[in-house]
Parts: structure tokens; C-alpha cells; sequence
């Protein structure tokens, strides 16, 4: 049983070292490859790695938010490849090695005795009686902080590449529909399908024309707006369920029951039991 103990604390401690090295390889790939940008790209290097231990570490504790902020992360990487021509200094590279990093950063623990296990946001939300959980100003502050900051993005992208009227319609219809999705009370299928199959749809279609009309910021802009929308209308804003979810997303889920296993000692002292009464009774014969 020592040894079996000694081998955790080593593969416990190893965790820890392994990822810590694949940081180290991260830093010495973003060294290496850009070199000759090393300032400018460590801008984007660094913005990427706070941001992404920000959306682990603060922003997961609303699941929502978290997923979100995780395709934005992904969004601004296609976006800053758009933006790389105009700005004249690699930003898509850097911001995905920092993303990688800070993933490896932000996720998993680094001290204590659970070092080297993946990081879990402690959830602070309530269940009620009727199985809806309760909001707080917390998690709807989070949530507005982070649609503001797409509704920033989206409009940062839409004066650096496409500055035009029709642009900034799209993005306000984008936030509208986001909006909408989630706003109104759709079964969890239509919704789950609008949002797989729909607004890809309508970013690609978006892709098409903004080349064909040299508005490249087009899909980006509708990106942005729907995410920013998702999360303004998937909440309750006022009112006594300030923060807490819109249906159907606000229930508990399905809970796992978990077994109850025999303990070893109850089990061979039943069989010892049962065996003894028929020992006896072959002697007395």
C-alpha cells in the first residue's frame, strides 16, 4: 500500500512538471517563430494568455458565459488573421499560442494536494424547491461584462476593416437575433438546431458577400452580435429572478444516482454465517 501511495504523489507531481513544460515549449515556439515581431507580438501573446486564465478562472463560473467567451476566444484568432494585412505585424499567430498557454494556465490547479487536477469553478448558485437555480448580481454582472466586451470587439473590428453603414446594421441585427434565440421560450431542440446549423449558415453566407462587396468584416461582425445577444437575452434583468437563467435552460439537469456498494467485511461475515449451521450438520450426521 506504500508503494501504491508513493507512485500517486509521483504521477501527482509529474502532472504539474508536464504541463509546466509544455508552457515552457509554447514560449520558446512564439521565441523562435516570431523573433523578428517580438514586441509587437508579444502584445497579442500576452492580451490572449490574461484573457483566456480570465474566461477559465472568473467567467466560468457562469457555464453559459464560459462557452461563449471559449468561441470568442476562437473568433478573435480568425478575426485578427483578417486584420494582420491592415495592422502590418503578426497577431494571429501570437494570440493562439497564447491561448494554448493560457488554457494550460488558467485550467488546472498548480499548489495543494489536488495540483495538476483540472480546475473547477466552485458553483455559488442556489437550487429552489420548484428545480430552477437562482441568478444573483454576480452572475449577471458577469454576463454584461462579457456581452459588452464582444459589442466592443465586434464594433473595434467594424471601424478597422469595414467602416460602412451596412456593416453596423448587421451587427445590430446580429445582437437582435441573438436576442430573440434566447429570449423567447423555444424547446431546447429548435434551439439547439438554430444554433448548430442556422447561424453557420448565415456567417459563410455573410463570408460570401462581404468579399464579393469588399465588406470583410461582414461574418465577423454577425459573430460577435449573436454571441453578445445570446447572453443579454438568456437572463432575467430585473425583477425578484434578477440573474438567474431563461428557460429551458434554468432547470438542474439529470443527476446521476450512484450505487451503493456491499462492503467486504458485511459480506464475508454473512457468508461465514450461513456456512457454519451447515458444517455442524454434516458432523451430527
Amino acid at each position: 500500500m506504500g508503494g501504491i501511495a508513493l507512485l500517486k504523489k509521483i504521477g501527482q507531481w509529474n502532472v504539474p512538471v508536464f504541463y509546466a513544460a509544455l508552457i515552457a515549449l509554447m514560449l520558446g515556439m512564439f521565441a523562435w517563430f516570431f523573433h523578428h515581431w517580438l514586441a509587437e507580438a508579444s502584445f497579442f501573446f500576452a492580451w490572449s494568455v490574461v484573457c483566456t486564465v480570465l474566461v477559465y478562472r472568473v467567467v466560468s463560473e457562469s457555464g453559459r458565459a464560459f462557452m461563449v467567451m471559449l468561441w470568442t476566444l476562437f473568433l478573435n484568432y480568425i478575426t485578427l488573421l483578417s486584420i494582420e494585412n491592415v495592422l502590418g505585424v503578426p497577431a494571429a499567430g501570437p494570440w493562439i499560442i497564447g491561448f494554448i498557454v493560457g488554457g494550460i494556465a488558467g485550467g488546472y490547479l498548480w499548489t495543494g494536494p489536488r495540483a495538476g487536477t483540472e480546475f473547477k469553478q466552485p458553483r455559488k448558485r442556489v437550487l429552489e424547491a420548484d428545480g430552477t437555480f437562482t441568478g444573483g448580481r454576480r452572475i449577471a454582472v458577469l454576463n454584461a461584462a462579457c456581452a459588452l466586451v464582444l459589442l466592443g470587439i465586434g464594433t473595434a473590428q467594424l471601424v478597422i476593416l469595414s467602416p460602412t453603414v451596412f456593416a453596423v446594421a448587421v451587427l445590430v441585427a446580429a445582437v437582435i437575433a441573438g436576442w430573440v434565440l434566447f429570449r423567447f421560450p423555444l424547446s431546447l431542440q429548435i434551439r439547439n438546431a438554430l444554433i448548430i446549423l442556422g447561424l453557420p449558415v448565415v456567417f459563410f453566407a455573410f463570408g460570401f458577400l462581404g468579399g464579393a462587396t469588399g465588406q470583410i468584416a461582414l461574418p465577423y461582425a454577425w459573430a460577435y452580435g449573436v454571441l453578445a445577444g445570446i447572453l443579454i437575452g438568456g437572463r432575467y434583468w430585473s425583477g425578484p429572478r434578477f440573474g438567474e437563467p431563461r428557460p429551458p435552460f434554468n432547470g438542474p439537469g439529470r443527476r446521476r444516482r450512484r450505487k451503493r456498494r456491499p462492503k467486504q467485511k458485511q459480506s464475508k461475515q454473512q457468508t461465514q454465517k450461513r456456512e457454519e449451521p451447515a458444517v455442524g450438520a454434516s458432523h451430527e450426521h
